[in-house]
């Protein structure tokens, strides 16, 4: 009995010496750590640009290497402030996420690698959702074949998320694209204003296309562009 304890305590003290394995000995590593790991930016109008900083601390006791920051796509920039955060100190991760062309809930990943042993890939996450703070329907007019003895109006209706709304200026790129603000009839929706496109009966037989720009008092809007494009024929190219 005697001699199974002495080969058991000797045992134990040879794992204890070559695993360094200590009863409160403290753990030789980095540790990343971020305490808000998701940043959840509301709802922002779809030409801005979303930008946060997340903070990352090294809560071990080795120093913390940033071996790569990345986005889950294109659209995302990410950048580490530094390549290497000492014990107990703090770096942080900047994001810049362009919302432009983008509509409804979105969800982006970065992905911090590092040395931590435990969590050697971070995930952050930016959310929230993008509101086209100014459309026009429809987005494009494309009629195919038209007789030039009936051609038709259509109207292109400018809408704002919010607000009253105001149109400041409208032209086209083709004199033969004609065009008329209508008049907002009375209890009509504010944040609403409608546009009457014809096609000139004196444009030529043939291809028609061009480019409608619309602008608004909406200063931080982007000129609205609507494609247009017809193929004219004659009335006696019709009958035929």
């Amino acid at each position: 009995m005697k001699m199974k304890f002495c080969l058991l305590a000797g045992l134990l003290f040879w794992v204890t010496g070559v695993f360094g394995v200590h009863a409160g000995e403290e753990v030789l590593a980095p540790k990343i750590v971020c305490d808000e790991p998701v940043y959840d930016f509301g709802e922002i109008a779809n030409h801005n640009v979303v930008e946060h900083e997340y903070v990352i601390r090294n809560a071990g006791t080795l120093s913390l290497e940033i071996r790569s920051v990345r986005a889950s796509c294109g659209c995302t920039a990410v950048q580490s402030s530094q390549s290497v955060i000492p014990p107990g100190e703090s770096g942080t991760v900047q994001a810049r996420f362009d919302l432009r062309g983008r509509s409804g809930m979105q969800y982006k990943t970065v992905f911090v690698e590092s040395n931590d042993p435990q969590t050697p890939s971070l995930h952050l996450q930016l959310r929230g959702t993008a509101v086209e703070a100014l459309r026009v329907e429809p987005t494009a007019l494309f009629y195919g074949r038209l007789e030039l003895g009936a051609l038709p109006t259509r109207v292109l209706r400018v809408i704002a998320n919010q607000g009253p709304l105001q149109l400041t200026s409208f032209r086209s790129d083709n004199p033969h694209i004609l065009l008329r603000e209508l008049p907002r009839e009375a209890g009509a929706n504010e944040s609403e204003r409608q546009l009457e496109v014809t096609i000139s009966p004196e444009h030529p037989t043939g291809q028609l296309r061009g480019t409608i720009y619309i602008k608004t008092d909406r200063d931080d809007q982007p000129e609205l562009a609507v494609a247009m494009a017809a193929f004219l024929v004659s009335e006696q190219a019709e009958a035929q």
